[in-house]
């Protein structure tokens, strides 16, 4: 058999052109995506702002940020209850976005006393830290009696402060009703820094790292520490609030959480 050495070369770019066609067809080849990184608004912090007194609706506002018993994702919900186990809070003046005070309290949990191994890598809290501390009834007792010592805390003068809805809305409510514990009224409506942030940018940030890059700012500490995720909070609040956001109440307990600012997110 003779065999056409002319016709070879023809015959091999047919074989590979028939090849990759299959290939294509059948979903086997596939064009790596590259993913674009986020993009996040243009934000440059107002250099007149130093000085200048910003007409605000609060003149404190309370920066709050609970951490509470976890364990893996693939094992569920705790049961029968989550339970707050660290309660930052830090007080700032709107005058000025200076610092007051802070409460800061470890919190045992009655329910489910021993924390779990994921917990204690996600936090850095660990057993020691809250074996001997006091119950949730008592920090509210201590925190009740911190809050009432600044006479300037008159009602309606100060609001919370959350990343989320979930530390006002979902964490100390569910905790309370499971363990028939009464709340403080002014628990009750509380601003989310996420929401204020994207009537204010246009875009929603979805947690403190991404409110971080907006605004330019270093994270600071260790990430779902309580009181270091309050201290970058504040770091947040600040930067908002000297470029002129005034700050008004997002969310409450008589209210559906929502997301809002679709459009912003994209």
């Amino acid at each position: 058999m003779s065999i056409n050495f002319t016709r070879t070369p023809r015959l091999l770019l047919d074989t590979v052109a028939h090849y990759s066609s299959f290939l294509e067809s059948t979903k086997l080849v596939k064009t790596r995506e590259v993913k674009k990184p986020p993009r996040y608004p243009n934000f440059s912090l107002k250099k007149d702002t130093k000085n200048q007194k910003m007409s605000q609706h609060f003149d404190y506002l309370l920066v709050l940020d609970f951490e509470a018993t976890c364990q893996d994702n693939w094992k569920g919900p705790m049961h029968p209850v989550q339970e707050i186990i660290e309660f930052p809070v830090v007080q700032l003046s709107t005058a000025d976005w200076s610092e007051i005070r802070r409460f800061h309290q470890y919190v045992k949990p009655t329910e489910c006393p021993r924390l779990t191994s994921f917990c204690t890598s996600l936090t850095g809290i660990i057993q020691e830290m809250v074996d001997e501390k006091p119950t949730l009834p008592q920090v509210l007792s201590e925190f009740d009696s911190w809050l009432k010592e600044d006479s300037r805390l008159e009602k309606g003068k100060f609001a919370f402060v959350t990343c989320g809805d979930w530390d006002l809305k979902v964490a100390l409510p569910n905790e309370a009703k499971f363990k028939n514990i009464g709340i403080p009224e002014y628990f009750n409506q509380w601003i989310n820094v996420k929401k204020a942030s994207a009537e204010h940018t246009n875009h929603f940030a979805k947690g403190i790292a991404q409110l971080l890059a907006i605004y330019k700012l270093q994270h600071q500490g260790r990430h779902h520490s309580g009181i270091d995720d309050v201290a970058n909070i504040c770091e947040i609040v600040r930067c908002l609030g000297m470029n002129g956001h005034n700050y008004q109440i997002t969310g409450s307990k008589d209210t559906m959480t929502r997301r809002v600012f679709r459009d912003a997110r994209k």
